[in-house]
């Protein structure tokens, strides 16, 4: 027999007799028992097996007492040990996703792989004059706009769009609120109409442009920068110009004094008329003339400024002056000899002053090129344009000089290249912060007609009024000289008597004439002299 077999019979016989040594135990205590109360054991037995029974139901009718006692503060239990489990299983779940917006940032690194846009916090609304939409969104805790606007081109790609039908900006609550429009079509595809008199009037500041989604797009008014506006040859310098003065004479009036110079009459002399001096010539020495004749004006200006300061009052309200030189590069040529390079140098001190100070007391700047090269229009220049328009043009090195060396180190640059070089007017307008595609409000002739001539009315009813109730002086004289004649021109030989100035020689009479009247005289074809247009506008002008 094996070791295993004989085991298993130990272990049997030890079981048997353990059980009947406990029957013989049961036995004794029956037995026991029996002698105790003097009955048999069969009834012994009965009786003791009838008290276990009622001990074991006594005690099962207990319990059950016990537990529908207990029942309420269990299930109360229950339910606070199940509610943490419903919100741990809740937070688990989390929000729901834009699922669209999340998979075009994730997509481009602007969020990580474990955040996400919530879809309670992201708004989608139709674009009302364009095919698109607006997106309106919340970041993540930790990234702002500027992750979104840095990343504008991926996120454009990611959206099935491109980086020129796509802007974004900050929302207006927090850092992490976006505002992104995204075109559905090329910009300005379809041309937006101009606005009315009513629009520009209520817009705040001077609108010139529409923006990619038909916004009126402007400047807060002539004292925030001058502009800067390059582009190449018939992309639109001129017409985003004549929207800015156009706009300009409807929303201050005729409270402007424009001081125009282009190379040949084109565009800006639509306004001649409007203007105190305009000039059709691309020699530098007018412009020149014109640029240290705002000099001095600027000077004296500061003059009255500090006076008035030293005397505790208020600074003098000047009228806006408005100076716009169009293909400036012509001006800034030099012919390589030493007087050449020196007028140069003269001239890019004067109009860099000019532009650098003449917003502190009135004075904005307006300068367009078609030839944006570090050559042509001087860097000491161009530093000092706050605004810049950048309309189409071929490389970045244009794009550079245009808008600034670090402009393609600004969020969310727009490359001018990528605008399409048949829509006239379209260009980017770099603020010093942020970039926006625009496209210059295109307004008939007859409406700028229009304008010019309730200017120009509006203008000679205050001239009139102006000038009547002024004192008595030399310009006074002049001009009532002028009326009574009839003539709408006198040249200085002619009124230098008629004013007490008896001088031959033209130089000493011209400059005599210029201290009595505060203008200078012009030569024309007529001779050298004063236009009565002219002398009226001296009158009624203020510093």
């Amino acid at each position: 027999m094996s070791k295993q077999g004989s085991s298993q019979s130990e272990d049997l016989y030890g079981q048997a007799a353990g059980a009947i040594g406990g029957l013989v135990i049961v036995f004794g205590v029956l037995g026991a028992i029996s002698d105790f109360l003097g009955l048999s054991l069969g009834v012994t037995a009965v009786l003791v097996v009838g008290l276990l029974v009622l001990l074991g139901y006594g005690a099962w009718r207990a319990r059950r007492a016990i537990q529908k006692f207990l029942a309420p503060e269990a299930a109360k239990a229950a339910a606070s040990q199940e509610a943490p489990a419903a919100e741990e299983a809740e937070e688990d779940e989390g929000p729901a996703r834009d699922e669209r917006l999340t998979e075009a940032l994730v997509a481009s690194s602007v969020i990580g792989k474990d955040q996400f846009i919530r879809a309670d916090e992201s708004v989608v609304t139709p674009l009302p004059h364009v095919l698109g939409s607006r997106y309106e969104f919340k970041v993540p805790v930790g990234r702002t706009y500027q992750h979104v606007a840095a990343k504008v081109g991926e996120v454009a790609g990611a959206l099935g769009a491109t980086r020129l039908r796509t802007q974004v900006e900050r929302g207006e609550l927090t850092e992490r609120d976006v505002d992104m429009t995204v075109l559905a079509q090329p910009p300005f595809t379809n041309p937006f109409a101009p606005p009315s008199r009513e629009m520009i009037l209520a817009h705040e500041g001077i609108p010139f442009a529409h923006s990619m989604t038909g916004e009126l797009v402007g400047i807060d008014d002539f004292t925030k920068g001058a502009l800067f506006v390059a582009g190449m040859t018939q992309t639109g310098k001129s017409t985003l110009t004549i929207a800015l003065i156009t706009c300009a004479y409807i929303a201050y009036g005729p409270d402007i004094d424009l001081y125009l110079i282009e190379g040949k009459p084109g565009a800006l002399v639509r306004f001649e008329k409007l203007a105190v001096r305009y000039e059709a010539s691309s020699k530098t020495e007018v412009f020149d003339s014109m640029v240290c004749d705002l000099l001095k004006m600027q000077q004296k200006r500061y003059e009255l400024d500090n006076e008035a300061m030293r005397a505790r009052k208020p600074k003098p309200r000047h009228r806006q002056v408005v100076f716009i030189a169009d293909e400036v590069a012509d001006y800034y040529v030099s012919d390589g000899s030493n007087e050449s390079k020196k007028k140069r140098a003269s001239l890019v001190k004067n109009s860099s002053e000019l532009v650098r100070k003449g917003l502190e007391c009135g004075i904005n700047v307006i300068m367009m090129t078609q030839r944006p090269s570090d050559r042509a229009v001087p860097v000491e220049v161009r530093d000092q344009f706050k605004r810049r328009i950048c309309l189409y043009v071929s490389g970045k090195g244009s794009a550079e000089v245009a808008l600034g060396s670090d402009y393609f180190k600004t969020q969310s640059p727009i490359h001018p290249a990528l605008m399409d070089a048949s829509i006239q007017g379209q260009g980017v307008y770099f603020d010093g912060v942020s970039s926006k595609l625009i496209r210059g409000i295109h307004f008939p002739d007859d409406f700028i007609w229009q304008v010019v001539d309730e200017v120009k009315a509006r203008r000679e009813q205050r001239i009139e009024a102006a000038i009547e109730a002024a004192p008595d002086t030399p310009l006074k004289r002049a001009i009532a000289l002028m009326e009574a004649r009839g003539v709408d021109f006198i040249r200085s030989t002619e009124l230098g008597p008629e004013l007490g100035i008896y001088e031959s020689d033209p130089g000493q009479l011209g400059k005599e004439l210029k201290e009595a009247l505060g203008v200078s005289p012009k030569s024309t074809n007529q001779g050298r002299g004063y236009r009565l247009e002219v002398l009226k506008q001296a009158a009624a002008s203020g510093p």
